[in-house]
């Protein structure tokens, strides 16, 4: 059978399965008594340009069960996966909702708004921080990946979230967006609003929910001091013409 490697951003782990990218998802979502349902982000991981794969475990254990199923998942590591797994190795994103829908991102180049004032990213790997920032995705990166600074990752997956008006009006109605205690969020943003010195203004010190994927709003975001991966999530007009079943999917998540 085919060997697929796989890294999960939630939980970050290293795995090894003989599932192609899709139904991968569905497992991960669905598919075990371990976990009955719930969301699932991974990246699909080139082996030929990782380092120090266990080829003899995997070649041990990865193997079919009796009844010729396919062997569903083999953690490879657990620990530190995102910063040991080079960029280049990184293929497609996969986005999976809590019921077992999959959706596939390939990367592409990234143009900044210049004329985004404030943004809000979700941080999944090496931490769970939310944070408003006055820096692009490039910069947020590139600014948070400076192991010269006391604190400082040496590699970071993020989402930049939606704040329609709220990112040039705090007081602005926050209408349909599911953030959680909102006037704590309109608080943080006025403070880093009202600073010239600060680049950065904690929101959510460890976020445990699950993403609802509606609050996305450009995409994914992969990188460190030397570069960057972007995974754009799709416009409005495709989630609900080319990607309908799973954009239902998504929108009645996290209800």
């Amino acid at each position: 059978m085919k060997q697929f490697i796989y890294l999960s951003a939630t939980p970050e782990s290293l795995v090894a399965s003989h599932l192609p990218p899709v139904k991968f998802g569905h497992y991960l979502a669905v598919g075990t008594k371990k976990r009955l349902r719930g969301q699932a982000i991974y990246f699909e991981v080139d082996p030929e340009k990782m380092k120090n794969l266990p080829w003899e475990y995997i070649k041990e254990r990865l193997v079919p069960y009796k009844d010729g199923e396919p062997k569903r998942s083999l953690f490879l590591s657990i620990y530190r996966v995102l910063e040991n797994t080079p960029l280049e190795a990184l293929k497609n994103l996969y986005l999976v909702t809590d019921d077992g829908k999959v959706l596939e991102l390939k990367s592409h180049s990234f143009r900044p708004d210049e004329r985004d004032l404030v943004h809000l990213y979700q941080q999944f790997n090496p931490i769970s921080t939310r944070v408003a920032s006055k820096l692009s995705p490039p910069e947020f990166i590139n600014f948070l990946t400076d192991t010269g600074k006391p604190v400082s990752a040496p590699r970071i997956f993020l989402a930049e979230l939606k704040l329609n008006r709220l990112a040039t009006h705090p007081d602005a109605p926050i209408y349909d967006l599911p953030y959680p205690n909102p006037d704590h969020l309109r608080d943080c943003l006025s403070k880093l609003m009202s600073s010239k010195e600060r680049l950065t203004k904690t929101v959510i010190r460890q976020y445990k929910g699950e993403l609802p994927y509606r609050t996305i709003r450009n995409g994914f975001f992969v990188g460190d001091q030397d570069s960057f991966l972007y995974y754009p999530f799709p416009t409005m007009e495709d989630l609900e013409d080319e990607y309908y079943s799973w954009w239902r999917s998504a929108l009645t998540q996290c209800f």
